[in-house]
């Protein structure tokens, strides 16, 4: 007994190779796709611990201003306060204002700022120098800018306090963003995250 075998014809090949084309297509638009929200959470993230642990660092420093009177009576300051408070305008910060601020502790001056990074002149990083003549120590990086505003003993509430020795509350405010852009969000494409912190000073007005 003859059979007869019927192989495919060349017009359901081409209808197969389309169909498995657009099939593909999907597959890797939506690998594209998970990649992308990936990569920008991870950023997103890296964002929120880099300046999660910058202001921890900066509140914890802040809040000891004026610690151990015995040593900073020895230098004729007794508050820690007094030419410590620096508000600066930096227009060199991507045209923002930037504070910078210096805290007393046990006669120990801690410098808290934003400066450029040789490395990678995108964006500010912030530092941390302590004076001891080995320069700043690199606290964040991408930060946009940093804010600092003070409420006095009288409950005013300024950005330039006249007086440091009145100063009693620093609202500290770091705003970061990420390194690359995310193409699927409007505006300038990078995602922000800001943090504000009040810190008490405990040993001042005591």
């Amino acid at each position: 007994m003859i059979r007869k075998n019927k192989g495919l014809t060349l017009i359901e090949m081409l209808i197969v190779l389309v169909l498995a084309s657009i099939l593909l297509g999907a597959l890797y638009r939506t690998l594209i796709g998970q990649q992308k929200a990936y990569a920008v959470q991870e950023q997103v993230v890296d964002t929120q611990q880099n300046v999660r642990a910058a202001i921890e660092q900066m509140v914890r420093e802040i809040r000891m201003a004026g610690y151990r009177k015995d040593i900073l009576a020895s230098l004729g300051n007794i508050n820690g306060f007094i030419y410590i408070i620096t508000p600066v305008n930096n227009a060199n910060h991507i045209g923002k204002s930037d504070d910078q601020i210096t805290t007393i502790i046990a006669g120990k001056a801690i410098t808290y700022k934003l400066q450029w990074d040789d490395q990678d002149p995108t964006l500010p990083v912030l530092v941390r120098d302590d004076h001891n003549g080995s320069g700043g120590q690199l606290i964040a990086k991408n930060i946009e800018n940093l804010q600092f505003t003070y409420t006095l003993s009288d409950g005013t509430v300024t950005s330039s306090p006249a007086n440091p020795e009145t100063i009693r509350m620093v609202q500290v405010t770091i705003t970061a963003r990420t390194k690359m852009r995310d193409p699927d969000l409007r505006g300038d494409g990078y995602r922000r995250r800001q943090l504000t912190s009040l810190v008490e000073i405990r040993n001042l007005g005591l």
